[in-house]
């Protein structure tokens, strides 16, 4: 399937910081990508790259097919939630009209039809006559959502978008957001440091290290095994190991061997008790994301 969206070469350098080096990567429609990787990293930086606010230093965004950085008017068909922005004196109601107004549209049953359901759609409506300026984060969260989703855009951008939300408010986001991606086939890229909501939403993971993109797939949630032998692993035991399997296993603590490849358990045991070495357990354990992150990232 051809790409809807694509960062290709993307680099930005502040004085002798490199804030991105040579990312690239692409989102297909009705995908949801995670970007992921820790503070400093470069994720958001990269967002506003693609929204507009900062200009790379080389590299291309690509949007169907055009780039955005010569034609930054396809930004309109994206819905973007970086740094919400709202007038603080005037109701949710009121913020979202004015941003309809602005966009072109002034037919009055359009505004209100599309205001009312995107605010029921992020659970505002009963707060739609609130001043915006007695909203606590998590609301002023939904209501940024809204802006996002008012104009029913084709490629969403969300920065840290669960940051502040309740379990109820995190919950009502992921349904929006799988329903946007799924149901109207619109492309999702999104930053979070909370891992599991990562993994209950994302088709696929971006992690960002140093500026550098340093993986871009499916996450599996892979096993890893580790037996557990009631002596010492010699030496030279230890030393046949690490040749036949070169960098599949780890050895911990001289007795404990782990490792994530099923295939590979059998033929550890092999070598263990045709050298007599006795086995006091087997342990599996599921991998979660946060495990890769750490393994990953020095955090």
């Amino acid at each position: 399937m051809m790409a809807l969206f694509e960062v290709k070469n993307l680099s930005k350098s502040y004085k002798k910081n490199k804030a991105l080096n040579n990312v690239s990567f692409d989102v297909k429609a009705g995908e949801i990508v995670a970007l992921i990787g820790k503070n400093g990293a470069g994720k958001t930086t990269l967002l506003n790259c693609i929204a507009g606010n900062i200009t790379p230093d080389k590299g291309k965004i690509l949007y169907k097919e055009e780039n955005l950085l010569c034609k930054n008017s396809r930004l309109n068909e994206f819905g973007i939630l970086i740094q919400a922005s709202f007038f603080n004196y005037l109701n949710a109601y009121d913020n979202l009209v004015l941003l309809m107004k602005a966009s072109g549209i002034q037919d009055k049953n359009i505004i209100k039809n599309r205001v009312d359901s995107t605010l029921k759609l992020v659970g505002l409506e009963e707060k739609k006559k609130s001043y915006v300026k007695s909203f606590s984060f998590g609301q002023k969260q939904r209501l940024g959502l809204a802006q996002t989703l008012l104009h029913e855009p084709q490629f969403l951008i969300l920065d840290e978008p669960f940051v502040g939300l309740d379990p109820l408010g995190k919950e009502m986001l992921k349904r929006v957001i799988v329903e946007k991606a799924k149901d109207k086939k619109t492309g999702v890229l999104f930053s979070s440091h909370d891992l599991d909501d990562v993994s209950d939403i994302c088709d696929r993971v971006v992690m960002i290290n140093n500026g550098k993109k340093v993986f871009d797939d499916v996450f599996l949630y892979k096993n890893t095994y580790t037996i557990v032998c009631q002596e010492m692993i010699s030496k030279q035991i230890q030393s046949i190991l690490m040749k036949d399997f070169q960098g599949k296993i780890k050895i911990i603590n001289g007795d404990k061997i782990e490792f994530v490849e099923m295939n590979l358990l059998n033929e550890v045991l092999n070598i263990l008790f045709n050298n007599q070495i006795k086995i006091a357990d087997i342990q599996t354990r599921e991998n979660s994301l946060y495990d890769f992150f750490k393994s990953e990232v020095q955090i």
